[in-house]
């Protein structure tokens, strides 16, 4: 998992594991190997994955009895969530948890927009409100592609969709954002929306526009959008 991943999402990762786990066995996990999971849920170690779980039980949201290996990981033995636990997990499941990072939905290869995006729309959310921006491109890793996307978007503080290329999969990942309630702030070149505009459903939705040439007065844009849609 990417570097931005903080003890937070870790373990909201590790809720979600769990549970996920526990509805597809129909029981408690037998035996969960602390070793084996620190790069599903982006933890650093083991160790740091037995930290999260005592951390976890000790909230209230976890249950699970501990078993020391001695020279390797430890393991715990039938762990399930409380009835807190599985309530934390519903609602991250409806996309009420958000992570310190937003998602950018986009078309990846286009000479002037993979520049504009490395070198200045995430540079300023960075600089501007302390979130880092990722794309898919960010946070790939096995697994299926559509499910990681779905993840990244309903943990996602905010999501930032460029409509520039009339992009299929943009406007998905929008409307999935969208529909999980998330703050969601279009942008498009200036040049690209005056010829062609945008779709009828969201040509009408605040869009901040952009061209090279002007790149301080969209991030002045951008910046105060964003905090104005994350009351900060």
């Amino acid at each position: 998992m990417s570097n931005f991943t903080s003890p937070a999402i870790q373990a909201m990762n590790l809720v979600r594991y769990i549970g996920d786990e526990v509805v597809r066995l129909g029981k408690p996990i037998e035996m969960l190997d602390c070793a084996d999971i620190q790069e599903i849920i982006g933890a650093p170690s083991g160790e740091f994955v037995e930290q999260l779980i005592e951390d976890l039980k000790r909230r209230g949201t976890i249950k699970g009895d501990l078993n020391p290996e001695m020279g390797g990981s430890s393991s715990f033995f039938s762990v399930t969530l409380t009835l807190d636990g599985w309530e934390q997990y519903e609602a991250e499941k409806r996309g009420e948890f958000s992570g310190n990072y937003g998602f950018i939905a986009m078309q990846f290869g286009d000479p002037k927009l993979d520049p504009f995006m490395k070198d200045i729309v995430k540079p300023a959310v960075k600089e501007g409100i302390g979130y880092k921006l990722v794309d898919m491109r960010d946070v790939g890793r096995a697994g299926v592609i559509d499910n990681i996307m779905r993840t990244q978007i309903r943990d996602a503080a905010f999501v930032i969709v460029d409509l520039t290329h009339g992009n299929p999969g943009a406007y998905w990942e929008a409307g999935y954002a969208e529909g999980l309630g998330k703050p969601v702030l279009y942008i498009c070149e200036k040049a690209t929306f005056d010829e062609d505009g945008t779709h009828f459903d969201t040509n009408h939705c605040t869009t901040i526009f952009w061209s090279r040439d002007d790149d301080e007065d969209f991030k002045q844009k951008l910046i105060a959008t964003l905090r104005r849609s994350l009351n900060l």
